[in-house]
């Protein structure tokens, strides 16, 4: 089995005999929804082999290869196929357009980079046409010459297409990827592309123009991450249909439960006929159902699905060295952390980031934003939870639990530990940027990991972290935010699946982190936390005597012990259920941690049922 990880050519996965997950059953679900269609879906979730799948069933050059390539597959069996290889296929990837192209013999001054990249996507769009040309020059009744100007190119290309008994069909991928990269950086000149008569919104009305009046441009496809760049284009691309909240779409671009399954036991079949492969099946799956799985793109879809080219990475590397992946985190992937970067420079600040995993409760929204532009993207004053919540939704980062809730509402949560070790690192950034700070807690962390002493990693919090609480707004200032300070500092993916307040027979303990299935052998040990908060006024004292006071006067005072003791009392229920839950696979160390104000900090550790 020949695991097609990075690969994006349907062509090239049917005649080089690699792993083809079958999508093939859309083109005819496709076929029923218009000829004029949006598709969204985050980064690296298979967006490009769909169109590539599209463009090879539909591109008249590939009509003899037709059962060759697609006669084994869903789409022939169906009782009746849209015909195929019928079309022209022009495609663009705006992900092949430089965002920051070199000046091409363009003077610099000001507003330099906008003249270069209307001279880029100039560039890339005649480079299209060259090489539609070369490959359906047998198929066109003219010769076309093109000009130095893209549209004026484009016009000549239709005008030959429109002399054959064929259309144009005209696939788009990454339509937002460039403008989007423009955007984070230059925010003017942004503007410039999508606004008045900048170089993208003019594409785009030439896209409109050609589909009307029976020219020659019969459909597009187009797919992208977000509606942003659409929506302050829409003067001039508003005749697109938005079917990514389609619930019969949900898994166009992604995988099933059952579809991992059946690609595990394939691959542990595959091995098994020569031995028996270190990991079994069961454990794998779960293990990519916890990082990989949760994605509901819409509120009606009846299963949550898988990012395939993290499954991919994840199945490459099992086959590769019989071993789960140390990253589960594809590198690949990571780049969506600058979004996170972004919205918390530019949107509602650093808690909206935060919020999301303090709070560890599905956000609730009236509704997806299908249409935001970029004055609502830069202006605060104008956003509000559903902006965010359908921002973070288009990236992946957050994603729609199923069904609404009593009052209509939708609910976004997190939707897998991939997605929430993004968070877990903007937050570390926030708290302990690189530096000497970094380099210090993370020695304090090697410590800890080794032997389990929970002191000196206090002493860390209280002196480093503790004092910029200060500063900070007092929406961070409750119980949570210590919870969320361990989870950021404490979060370890080569060693651990990190549970924030996971249920254990109905109860919700605030933080445990388990073993990874190939950390058992190892001599780490499973934690459980349960964190209690007091304030000074609760306390009766004021911060500088809770600083002066040591560990032990302070665990003598009357209300730290009685929240040690709850605390403790809470340990021990979710033990019992954990030990029932995992039997002798558990090795567990757990701590009763109450925090003193944001000033100290004192702990239990191991704490027993008391007699």
């Amino acid at each position: 089995m020949r695991i097609p990880y990075g690969e994006s050519d349907f062509y090239s996965l049917r005649t080089e005999d690699q792993l083809y997950v079958d999508r093939t059953d859309y083109v005819a679900v496709l076929a029923e929804l218009g000829k004029r269609i949006l598709f969204l879906r985050p980064r690296r979730f298979g967006k490009s082999l769909w169109l590539s799948t599209l463009a090879t069933y539909h591109d008249l050059r590939l009509a003899d290869e037709h059962e060759r390539l697609f006669g084994d597959l869903a789409i022939c069996r169906h009782a009746s196929p849209p015909p195929a290889h019928r079309h022209f296929v022009l495609r663009w990837d705006f992900s092949d357009v430089d965002p920051d192209p070199p000046l091409r013999g363009v003077n610099a001054g000001v507003g330099s980079r906008h003249r270069r990249l209307a001279n880029e996507i100039h560039r890339y769009v005649l480079s299209s046409l060259e090489l539609f040309l070369s490959r359906y020059s047998s198929h066109l009744p003219v010769r076309v010459e093109l000009a130095s100007d893209a549209f004026t190119s484009l016009d000549r290309v239709l005008a030959a297409v429109e002399q054959t008994p064929y259309k144009l069909y005209l696939l788009i991928d990454e339509y937002d990827n460039f403008a989007n990269e423009v955007l984070t950086a230059d925010a003017d000149t942004y503007e410039e592309l999508v606004t008045s008569d900048g170089p993208f919104k003019r594409l785009f009305k030439w896209v409109k123009a050609a589909m009307g009046g029976g020219k020659g441009l019969d459909r597009f496809f187009i797919t992208g991450v977000s509606p942003l760049v659409m929506s302050d284009v829409t003067s001039g691309m508003n005749v697109a249909e938005s079917i990514y909240l389609y619930p019969e779409l949900n898994a166009l671009c992604g995988f099933t439960g059952t579809e991992v399954r059946h690609l595990l036991e394939d691959l542990h079949g595959e091995k098994s006929a020569v031995a028996a492969p270190p990991w079994t099946v069961g454990v794998a799956h779960d293990m990519m159902r916890d990082w990989y799985n949760g994605y509901r793109f819409a509120t009606d879809a009846e299963e949550a699905v898988y990012n395939p080219t993290l499954v991919f990475y994840f199945l490459g590397h099992l086959q590769r060295t019989g071993k789960y992946p140390d990253q589960m985190l594809d590198s690949n992937l990571a780049a969506d952390e600058g979004k996170l970067d972004y919205l918390a420079r530019t949107a509602a600040g650093q808690d909206a980031v935060v919020d999301v995993i303090r709070e560890e409760k599905p956000l609730e929204i009236p509704q997806i934003f299908d249409r935001f532009k970029l004055h609502t993207l830069l202006d605060r004053s104008v956003q509000g939870t559903s902006f965010l919540g359908s921002y973070l939704y288009y990236f992946g980062m957050l994603t729609l639990k199923k069904g609404r809730t009593a009052t209509r509402n939708l609910e976004l949560v997190v939707p897998n530990e991939v997605a929430r070790s993004l968070y877990v690192e903007r937050i570390r950034e926030i708290l302990i940027p690189l530096g000497d700070s970094r380099i210090a807690a993370d020695k304090i962390l090697a410590t800890f990991w080794r032997d389990g002493d929970l002191l000196p990693l206090l002493d860390f919090v209280e002196a480093t972290l503790f004092p910029t609480f200060s500063n900070r707004d007092a929406a961070w200032a409750n119980e949570l935010t210590v919870k969320t300070l361990f989870l950021t500092l404490l979060w370890n993916e080569t060693a651990y699946i990190t549970h924030s307040e996971p249920e254990l027979d109905h109860k919700y303990t605030d933080l445990c982190l388990l073993r990874r299935p190939d950390a058992r052998t190892s001599d780490l040990c499973d934690l459980l936390f349960e964190f209690k908060r007091l304030s000074l006024k609760e306390l009766g004292m004021n911060g500088e005597d809770v600083k002066a006071s040591s560990r032990a006067e302070l665990m003598g005072h009357e209300l730290v012990n009685d929240a040690l003791d709850r605390a403790e009392d809470q340990i021990t229920i979710y033990r019992a259920a954990l030990e029932r839950r995992l039997g002798e696979a558990l090795r567990l160390r757990a701590y009763a941690v109450v925090a003193l104000g944001f000033e100290r900090l004192v702990v239990r550790s191991n704490p027993v049922r008391r007699g």
